[in-house]
């Protein structure tokens, strides 16, 4: 019996410094029915991932529950096709769809092998094009949906969300509405197709489209959406300002037996994704509890125990843009975890990163952006979240160059000017 010798694996590899990379370049075409095809085809498995994007989401609807429905039901008919034909054609031929409705746009996806795109393309365009909205699925999704707000009314973090809310964004925003079960259990199927036919544009769609997307794939793709109806309607957002709470508001919801609180704080910032201070404040909110190396965490969870995860996140529309830090505590712990947040708001600002916590922020942003590269699709995925969120040409690159360059200083004036604790608004669910 020989032993071979493998000193290697008692060796750790070098930590090696990320080299620059760029965010690969992407191919469009435009189509005679105005809608625009952004390709990227740098992949070897013959799969084909498709979404479409279109204008109008959830704050062009009467409420959230609409842009549900409407999602849910996209495949439960359209006017060729019954929901259990739908179905029938997608199991068959192994294709994944999903339909999201987000703030200002709906999306639907494919995700199939190329061999069965053309089976499954006809499906897709009628399910953007002309869903039925029949009554019968309807029936079933509109319970489902009023009966998880019902469950919704005794979670903590649910009612904190929702307060919170309507102290960022204004108590009669369209992004702070909640809908009651009743209200849910009240849309009916002319209701949403009412809705859907005054809120359509087809011919505003942008489709992204990524695999191995040789030209037959690409022309039956381009031959499918060449022609659409016309709505003949015009289009405008509707983009409503954030008119946040005054600061230091307290919006507190009572649950007598509730296990622990859930505590939101939000600061708004007055800026939007398009200012040249958005970057440089997505990063020092990263700092501040955008990863699990970050201060929030390594104070609030790991050196005092108030709680199992802590984050901040910067979350940036057309609309405005606020910070926002949410966590669970101990009903006893919500009023030290408060004040533990607020000093680590202070301590970004008169004690920055710096050394060792700079450079491990680096890396974690740059690895983070470097994820986008995984594969074909994820590249693709940006694309529609830099449409989906507004996001302004370039912004990739330029938080790569953002990251390069940072500095303590940088971050503390940052800090400074937008995260301050004074402008705090707080909404917390518990007893």
């Amino acid at each position: 019996m020989t032993t071979s010798t493998q000193s290697f694996r008692t060796i750790a590899p070098p930590v090696s410094q990320m080299t620059a990379f760029a965010l690969p370049p992407v191919r469009r075409r435009l189509l005679p029915s105005g809608i625009e095809m952004v390709i990227y085809d740098k992949c070897d498995a013959p799969v084909c991932y498709l979404t479409c994007c279109t204008p109008r989401g959830n704050l062009e609807l009467p409420s959230q529950a609409y842009g549900a429905l409407i999602g849910i039901l996209r495949r439960e008919g359209t006017a060729s096709w019954s929901g259990e034909e739908i179905n029938s054609i997608l199991d068959f031929n192994g294709a994944l769809v999903k339909s999201v409705t987000n703030d200002h746009s709906s999306c639907v996806s494919l995700r199939v092998l190329n061999s069965n795109l053309k089976a499954t393309l006809p499906l897709i365009r009628e399910m953007i094009t002309s869903p039925s909205f029949n009554e019968t699925p309807l029936t079933a999704r509109r319970e489902a949906l009023a009966r998880n707000l019902e469950v919704s009314a005794n979670d903590v973090d649910f009612l904190a969300g929702c307060a919170s809310d309507k102290l960022i964004k204004g108590p009669f925003h369209p992004g702070a509405k909640v809908d009651t079960p009743d209200e849910v259990r009240a849309i009916t199927s002319s209701d949403l197709l009412q809705t859907f036919h005054c809120i359509n544009h087809p011919e505003l769609s942008r489709l992204f489209i990524a695999g191995n997307i040789t030209p037959q794939v690409e022309d039956l793709i381009a031959e499918t959406f060449s022609t659409l109806p016309e709505t003949n309607r015009p289009y405008t957002p509707r983009i409503i300002p954030y008119t946040p709470a005054p600061a230091l508001s307290v919006e507190k919801i009572v649950k007598p037996d509730a296990l622990q609180s859930s505590v939101m704080i939000t600061i708004p910032t007055g800026i939007q994704r398009s200012h040249p201070d958005y970057i440089g404040l997505h990063i020092a909110v990263s700092a501040l509890g955008g990863y699990f190396g970050s201060r929030l965490m390594l104070n609030i969870r790991e050196r005092l125990g108030l709680t199992y995860g802590i984050s901040a996140s910067l979350l940036g529309s057309p609309e405005g843009s606020f910070i926002e830090i949410c966590a669970d505590t101990d009903c006893d712990s919500v009023e030290q975890l408060r004040q533990e947040v607020n000093a680590e708001l202070r301590r970004m600002a008169t004690n920055p990163p710096e050394g060792e916590e700079l450079n491990r922020l680096k890396q974690t942003l740059i690895s983070g952006q470097a994820a986008v590269l995984d594969s074909p699709f994820s590249i693709i995925d940006q694309h529609v979240t830099s449409m989906v969120a507004s996001i302004p040409e370039g912004y990739f690159e330029n938080k790569l160059k953002a990251i390069a360059t940072l500095t303590p200083d940088a971050l503390a004036q940052t800090a400074r000017k937008y995260m301050r604790p004074e402008e705090i608004r707080t909404a917390i669910a518990g007893r």
